[in-house]
């Protein structure tokens, strides 16, 4: 197969799945999907101005991600919501209330996206849920806007701030 984009070849690895009718609650279902084999897709990463250990956390998570090991996915995206708490001072005992406490920063919207993120965790290490590719994606796009908002915007905004100031003061 040849790349659309560049002219380069890759490989896919498709997998088909099929799911008898006694546990598909009905009718037998397939499942098929595709997995870019080569050139290998590099994890995602999370701005640099998020902490290390947040950083480090969700980019294992997301090789996690790329290797269709969702369950472990999972868990250490929930790993770096909680590391992403610590870092912000959180207050409470469990995860569920250090993320409640962070409503003074962040949106309520916001809030509850941490708390899907904890809970796709929570599922996949003590329920055994294995979530999809899809949910697994969608947990991590929520990460990223909570650390956009959090760490993020502030650099930017403290960028713009001290570039307006030097320009006040006559620096160049």
């Amino acid at each position: 197969m040849e790349c659309l984009h560049c002219g380069k070849s890759v490989v896919l690895l498709e997998t088909t799945v099929r799911i008898p009718a006694a546990e598909a609650g009905g009718e037998d279902e397939v499942k098929k999907w595709r997995t870019m084999v080569s050139p290998h897709e590099s994890p995602r990463t999370l701005h640099e101005s998020a902490p290390a250990a947040v950083r480090s956390l969700f980019a294992e998570a997301s090789t996690c991600e790329k290797s269709n090991a969702f369950r472990a996915a999972g868990v250490m995206y929930r790993a770096a919501v909680e590391e992403l708490t610590k870092d912000q001072k959180a207050s409470g005992g469990t995860l569920f209330d250090k993320i409640e406490s962070l409503k003074v920063k962040l949106s309520d919207e916001l809030v509850q996206d941490l708390h899907e993120a904890r809970m796709l965790g929570n599922d996949s290490i003590h329920a055994g849920i294995t979530y999809s590719a899809e949910e697994v994606d969608d947990v991590a796009r929520l990460i990223e806007e909570a650390v956009l908002v959090l760490y993020v915007q502030p650099e930017q905004k403290r960028a713009m701030r001290d570039a307006r100031k030097a320009r006040r003061s006559g620096a160049p």
